[in-house]
C-alpha cells in the first residue's frame, strides 16, 4: 500500500484585494491549494489571470485578505512566514534580475549562503556553489568568474536557477522562468529543472506558466486560474487531455504542444 503524500503547503479560501477606495479589486476569489512535497505543481492562466498573486501569497511574499495557508500544517504567522522563505527557492522570468550586474556569477548564487550559514567556512560555501552550477548544468570552472552581462539569457537564467537551489529549498517557485528565454535554451532549463527534481526528491516545485508546451513535459499536477478563480485542478494528463472547463479546453486548443 503506498504511502500518503505529504501536503507540504495549502491555502484555503484565498482572497485577495489590490487598490483602495474605488480602485480596490478583487484579485482572487477563495481559492484552494495544495503542494505536496515532491511534486510540480504548474499553476497556469492567461496574464492578469491571478496565477503570479496567488503563488506569491502561498509563499508569504504577500498577505492574503481572507482565507487561511499552512506550511507543514502550521498556520503562517510571522515565524512561519520567516522559516517558509529561508526554505524557498525563487526563479523569476528575467534572470538578469536575480544577478547582481557588479558581481561575478559565483558571488550572487552563494549570496544566500552567506546570509544563512555565518559559521560555514570558504570552502564549505564554494563546494556548494560548485554543486549548483553542476546541478544547473554549468561548469564551475568556465561560469564562476563570469559577470552577467557575458552570458547569454539562457546560462544566465540557469545561473539564477543555480542561486535559487544552492541551499536546498523545500519549495521552489518559477514563475514564467522561460518566456524569455529561446527555444533551444528552453530544453536546457527543463533538463536541469529535472535533474534538481530527481537529485531533491522531497522538494516541491510550483512553475507558474502560460505556456503548456512547457507545462506538459514537468508537471505532475496542473491548477488552471482564470480571473482569480481557480477553475480546474488534476492531474497533467486529466488537465491537458481531458480539460472539462470551458476555460482549459480554450488553453488547450490554443497551445502548440
Amino acid at each position: 500500500m503506498m504511502a500518503e503524500p505529504t501536503i507540504l503547503l495549502e491555502g484555503r479560501g484565498i482572497d485577495k484585494f489590490f487598490g483602495k477606495g474605488r480602485q480596490r479589486r478583487q484579485v482572487l476569489f477563495g481559492v484552494d491549494i495544495t503542494v505536496y512535497a515532491g511534486e510540480c505543481l504548474a499553476v497556469i492562466g492567461g496574464s492578469g489571470s491571478g496565477k503570479t498573486t496567488l503563488t506569491r501569497v502561498l509563499l508569504g511574499l504577500e498577505d492574503a485578505d481572507a482565507g487561511d495557508i499552512r506550511y507543514r500544517g502550521e498556520v503562517l504567522r510571522k515565524q512561519t512566514v520567516k522559516s517558509l522563505r529561508s526554505q524557498s527557492g525563487l526563479v523569476f522570468q528575467n534572470p538578469f534580475d536575480s544577478l547582481d550586474p557588479r558581481w561575478r556569477v559565483a558571488k550572487s548564487v552563494m549570496e544566500p549562503l552567506r546570509l544563512r550559514h555565518h559559521d560555514w567556512s570558504p570552502e564549505q560555501i564554494s563546494a556548494h556553489v560548485d554543486d549548483a552550477f553542476l546541478r544547473v548544468s554549468l561548469d564551475p570552472t568556465v561560469y564562476r568568474n563570469r559577470f552577467p552581462m557575458d552570458l547569454s539569457g539562457g546560462q544566465a537564467q540557469r545561473a539564477a536557477i543555480a542561486r535559487a537551489i544552492v541551499d536546498h529549498p523545500t519549495v521552489l517557485l518559477a514563475d514564467e522562468p522561460m518566456s524569455a528565454i529561446d527555444v533551444a535554451a528552453r530544453v536546457q532549463i527543463l533538463e536541469s529543472f529535472k535533474a534538481i527534481r530527481a537529485a531533491e526528491p522531497k522538494m516541491a516545485l510550483i512553475m507558474v506558466s502560460h505556456d503548456l508546451g512547457v507545462v506538459k513535459h514537468i508537471a505532475d499536477r496542473i491548477m488552471v486560474v482564470h480571473d482569480g478563480h481557480a477553475v480546474e485542478i488534476g492531474t497533467a494528463a486529466q488537465v491537458l487531455e481531458r480539460p472539462k472547463n470551458d476555460y482549459t479546453k480554450r488553453l488547450v486548443d490554443a497551445a502548440s504542444m
